[in-house]
């Protein structure tokens, strides 16, 4: 299973709708979900939560095919109506490929996981937490503790190298899918541990 994170911070300067170029929304969102921005009425949050459910595909889809490159409306999103704080599901289909979509809303962030679904057994793990240091530093020391309670393994000696991240547990890689996310005032991490784990 493939596995891929975005987090936006909500109330980042650079999330305001009206900061944007007035062609950002043609370029970034196919027709279908221009027409659900339309009648949104929480165009902001609504906005933010495609994206992030976009590049959080995108993420996981460079991991299954690596000459993969970033084009906003290849990703499509479909998504259940969101709530003001919680959980909105649905999928992103590229290019005939589908994957399975989570969005948490937690008032100050929204968060989107993306997997591969291929793997029927496997567990994902996720978290979101504010960043009080340097955020690529803060998102791999979070994967790294998150793996390593889910895992029973000491984080000490867990470590996320490389791009894209990998684990490895006393310089040994592990099979863990591991994807990370920072914006703003916030870092998120996304994995997959193997259904015997």
């Amino acid at each position: 299973m493939s596995v891929g994170n975005d987090v936006v911070d909500l109330a980042d300067p650079e999330t305001q709708l009206d900061g944007l170029h007035s062609r950002w929304d043609e370029r970034v969102f196919c027709p279908a979900e221009r027409e659900a921005l339309d009648a949104s009425p929480s165009r902001h949050l609504l906005h933010w939560a495609l994206w992030a459910a976009k590049e959080s595909a995108y993420k996981a889809r460079k991991r299954l095919a690596p000459e993969t490159t970033f084009s906003p409306r290849e990703f499509e999103v479909e998504l259940s109506p969101l709530p003001a704080v919680g959980v909105a599901v649905g999928r992103v289909v590229h290019r005939g490929e589908v994957f399975e979509l989570e969005v948490r809303l937690e008032g100050a962030n929204v968060h989107a996981v993306a997997t591969s679904g291929n793997d029927v057994g496997a567990r994902v793990l996720w978290k979101v937490e504010s960043a009080l240091a340097d955020p690529g530093v803060a998102a791999r020391r979070l994967a790294a503790s998150s793996i390593g309670l889910a895992l029973g393994l000491d984080p000490a000696d867990l470590r996320i190298v490389g791009r894209p991240p990998v684990a490895t547990f006393r310089d040994r890689p592990i099979e863990v899918g591991v994807s990370l996310s920072h914006h703003g005032r916030f870092v998120a991490f996304a994995g997959t541990l193997p259904d015997s784990a």
